[in-house]
């Protein structure tokens, strides 16, 4: 199978990835920032410096996780290039290209619009399905599928 893709980079789609990718941290901040405020009222009277902690932890912190890796990807601009093989993905941008053999993606997931294809710690492969057929969609998850990567 070889497929390549040719798409300008999409805000919309590269934020739902983003958030896609980012749950885990995000939750765990806003559940640790939710428990200091709570700690911050219940403990006698109001703690301030806790309530401000819990605050920054709960909106501030994944707030910046999501809005940062998302303009990192944006920065890139330009139209990108993905291209699909036996091999694995490889990503072309003006500035770089990035090749990943299939047992570097730690999990894929279809979302609207994209194939997301994680590599941990946030990071992904974006790859547009805008002008795709539905059977190539399911060749490219197929593909990865067979090549041990774990759908989600």
């Amino acid at each position: 199978m070889f497929l390549q893709i040719t798409a300008q980079r999409d805000p919309h789609l590269i934020a739902a990835a983003t958030r896609h990718e980012l749950r885990r941290p995000v939750l765990l901040a806003r559940i640790g920032g939710w428990a200091l405020i709570a700690l911050a009222v219940l403990l006698e009277g109001l703690n301030f410096p806790m309530l401000v902690a819990g605050v920054v932890l709960a909106v501030v912190v994944p707030m910046f996780l999501i809005n940062n890796n998302a303009r990192r990807v944006v920065r890139d601009g330009g139209p990108m290039t993905v291209e699909v093989s036996a091999e694995g993905v490889a990503c072309s941008t003006l500035t770089s290209r990035h090749t990943y053999a299939w047992n570097a993606f730690t999990h894929a997931r279809h979302l609207a619009g994209q194939v997301v294809l994680g590599l941990g710690g946030g990071r992904y492969v974006q790859i547009p399905t805008r002008g795709l057929s539905p059977q190539q969609i399911h060749e490219l998850l197929t593909a990865a599928r067979a090549h041990g990567v774990p759908m989600r």
